[in-house]
């Protein structure tokens, strides 16, 4: 009850990031979701398309090997069976009596005219450094540079590789070829160009990398949109716990479906039930308390006026247990205010001139003690408040500003506009508060001096209850050049005119 009014009131003295509003675990953990499902899709299209290109590469190139290969084989066995040697032309062993029937430069020809070829193959004879023949689909524009077609004339043992042609990049192989006994030798060269092959590969891996890109842009929105479904229940949550009061705990969240998440907020509702029961029952406990009690002290009070000392130990005794009455009666009209503070009925708002206002608290001031009271500042401006209570709250400073500081030790009292909030001040010029103790000045029979008997503990969470019921909070800080300054912030509302009410209506 008083004690969350109280606690939250002490954090407001340092509001925290989390109390601004500049936390946001929902957006956070909704972040983190879209974080890890985009890191997921993109590593999935990554691996994909590295996976696809890798696969179409291996293909093409298995094709173009495939398609080398068969053109040096159909070009030895058409050697063979023509009585030449084809492949390793350094060895001159051989001593078949085969008449060859084609010269070198025939079967070149042959071979190169009566192929049938797939798309960017070209087949090359050589003879003497210099190109004899090519397949039909050869044009210049194809051919290999003259230092190349010099190497090539220059093996002696079947060679391949990739070279540099007119129309690109090319892989080859190439096959020498002599007849036997004769010092005539030529070269049968075999190449596919790589470059349009290539160029297909690239072209669909990059259309791969578009439908990744734009498939990850539309699982993105997908997956912010379904963390927002998910993460809902846990997004009312925070707000109803930014809703609820300690005098209103009456709303529950809605519960949908049965996952995880819905399990959570049946969860916090019955939270809420059980806080509200406690609560209910702690507020009931204190006013029929408090009623309970204020028979028998006025009961006792009664009789103890119509007694008479004997004795002067008996008058010393009898005035002992007055004070003790009186102060027993205080602190149950206390516990009754926090109790009344849970109610709605508690405030009594209206629109109230600061300036008037805050002359008033002046002047009751100077009323408590004899000392120099000062106004400090005044907010000449109206607002919408319950005048009677901020009165009770500053008048509480100020007895406690007097209580704490030495006898004739000034005081200043203060009202102000800081943004959309009303400020009270009053700074005393005492021994001040020490920094670890500010933040439970305003909790129940909170005393910072042990030694101090009078009071009942209970004046400051007054103060920060009148606060919490304005939408409030209370502060406690230090003066700059000593001393200690409670500050009552309170939502400034602007009162409206009579005429402009009627203008809305």
């Amino acid at each position: 009850m008083a004690a969350g009014i109280a606690a939250r009131s002490r954090r407001a003295g340092a509001p925290s990031a989390r109390e601004r509003g500049e936390w946001r675990p929902l957006s956070s953990a909704r972040g983190r979701i879209l974080g890890w499902s985009v890191a997921l899709l993109a590593a999935g299209a990554a691996v994909s398309t590295i996976a696809t290109h890798a696969l179409m590469t291996s293909t093409m190139n298995a094709t173009i090997a495939s398609e080398l290969s068969h053109e040096i084989s159909e070009f030895r066995a058409l050697a063979s069976r023509n009585g030449a040697v084809s492949g390793d032309v350094r060895d001159d062993s051989s001593t078949r009596p085969v008449a060859p029937r084609l010269t070198i430069l025939g079967l070149l020809r042959s071979r190169t005219r009566a192929a049938v070829l797939e798309p960017g193959t070209v087949l090359i004879g050589i003879i003497d450094g210099r190109i004899v023949t090519t397949s039909g689909n050869f044009r210049a524009a194809l051919g290999p540079a003259p230092a190349v077609v010099r190497g090539w004339s220059a093996i002696t043992r079947p060679a391949g590789g990739t070279v540099a042609m007119a129309a690109g990049p090319a892989r080859y192989q190439a096959v020498p070829v002599r007849l036997p006994r004769s010092q005539a030798s030529g070269v049968f060269v075999a190449a596919v160009l790589t470059g349009p092959q290539q160029a297909s590969v690239d072209r669909i891996t990059r259309f791969q990398v578009e439908v990744g890109a734009l498939a990850l842009l539309l699982g993105s929105a997908l997956a912010w949109m379904m963390a927002g479904r998910v993460l809902r229940p846990v997004r009312d949550t925070t707000e109803l716990a930014r809703r609820i009061t300690e005098t209103d705990l009456s709303e529950r969240i809605p519960i949908r479906g049965h996952d995880e998440i819905s399990a959570l907020a049946v969860t916090f509702n019955k939270m809420l039930d059980r806080i509200e029961s406690g609560m209910s029952a702690q507020r009931s406990f204190l006013a029929d308390a408090g009623h309970e009690l204020r028979t028998p002290i006025t009961i006792i009070q009664g009789n103890l006026d119509t007694l008479t000392a004997a004795s002067e130990e008996d008058a010393e005794t009898l005035g002992i247990v007055a004070d003790e009455i009186g102060r027993m009666s205080r602190l149950v009209d206390d516990l009754l205010l926090l109790a009344a503070s849970e109610r709605p009925d508690f405030l009594h708002p209206e629109p109230t001139d600061l300036a008037a206002l805050t002359r008033s608290l002046l002047a009751k001031a100077r009323a408590l003690d004899g000392r120099p009271w000062a106004l400090a500042g005044c907010a000449d401006v109206t607002a919408v408040l319950d005048p009677q209570r901020v009165t009770q709250a500053v008048m509480q400073f100020a007895a406690n500003a007097v209580a704490h500081t030495p006898a004739g030790s000034p005081v200043e009292l203060a009202s102000a506009i800081r943004g959309r909030q009303v400020e009270f001040t009053v700074a005393d010029r005492g021994p001040g508060i020490p920094a670890a103790d500010r933040a439970r000045v305003f909790d129940r029979f909170a005393r910072l001096d042990p030694r101090r008997t009078e009071g009942t503990g209970l004046g400051l969470s007054i103060v920060a209850a009148i606060a919490a019921a304005h939408g409030g909070r209370v502060l406690a800080e230090e003066r700059p050049g000593g001393g200690a300054v409670f500050r009552l912030v309170l939502p400034w509302e602007r009162a409206v005119p009579p005429l402009a009410r009627e203008r809305r209506r």
